[in-house]
């Protein structure tokens, strides 16, 4: 009988010392999924503005490649040994030779990432990086087609860009501020719309856009109550805020797999 505990408290101290590399391993597939999530809402907002600066097919398959991976990788919630290990896409192109610690890959081939959970660079489906050192909050962010987003990630009182330069924000974690939104003006450039002078702030009126039948936009207001009120914190997720604003207030489309309930970047990696 103590023979048997002996094995038994032995075969125990074998699998714990294994414990630690999985943990850490299934971490940073935790960590590197709100990359995607992140990266989805980035390209399905420039998809859903109204300016025509990049390629919208380009942009459509950018967006198709996120929702596969993010499908694949960060929906299961278990990933078996044989899902983790050179996994793949419906294509048959490699996902990654191992999700844990190795590189990600597009369905073409492209990486994501050289490895998940570790301070490096993240690439569009496209090649064009979206942050270089995406660990690091004080880090530049870009849009898909290669414009600056924001000088500091994750900081309360920088300024936040659209793909074709205008402001969307001075402040963006802070509540009260002013955001805008592009718009396009009679004489067929695109102006600036205020969505609110006082965005988080309860029955504060903001503007938001909707299509006609036939496709052109007209501004509307409201008041912002419950859901569209935003604490400091969750202002910080910029395109998360105005991706809701879309999927609340514009046409149906897929860019609800990459805004959640709470609109946050829950378990980014800094």
């Amino acid at each position: 009988m103590n023979r048997a505990r002996i094995f038994a408290l032995i075969a125990l101290l074998g699998l714990s010392s294994e414990l630690p590399t999985a943990s850490n391993g299934s971490a940073n597939v935790s960590s590197a999924c709100p990359t995607v999530e992140f990266m989805g809402k980035m390209v399905s907002l420039n998809i859903l503005l109204p300016a025509d600066y990049d390629d919208i097919n380009e942009l459509y398959d950018m967006q198709d490649s996120l929702a596969e991976l993010n499908l694949l990788v960060c929906q299961p919630v278990i990933l078996t040994g044989y899902s983790r290990g050179n996994s793949r896409y419906s294509n048959g192109s490699l996902i990654s030779t191992d999700l844990y610690h190795d590189a990600w890959y597009y369905p073409d081939g492209q990486p994501v990432f050289a490895e998940p959970g570790e301070d490096t660079t993240i690439y569009y489906p496209n090649g064009r990086v979206m942050a270089h050192y995406w660990l690091q909050g004080d880090q530049a962010i870009y849009w898909p087609n290669g414009s600056l987003a924001t000088n500091y990630f994750w900081a309360f009182d920088v300024t936040w860009y659209y793909p074709d330069g205008q402001i969307i924000t001075y402040e963006s974690g802070y509540s009260g501020g002013r955001w805008f939104y592009p718009f396009p003006r009679l004489d067929g450039g695109i102006g600036q719309e205020v969505i609110p002078s006082e965005w988080g702030r309860e029955d504060e009126s903001f503007s938001y856009l909707n299509f006609t039948a036939a496709d052109s936009l007209f501004t509307s207001r409201e008041r912002i109550r419950r859901k569209l009120i935003f604490d400091d914190f969750e202002l910080l997720d910029v395109p998360g805020v105005l991706l809701l604003i879309t999927r609340l207030y514009q046409y149906g489309d897929i860019a609800k797999d990459y805004a959640p309930a709470d609109i946050n970047i829950t378990g980014v990696p800094f």
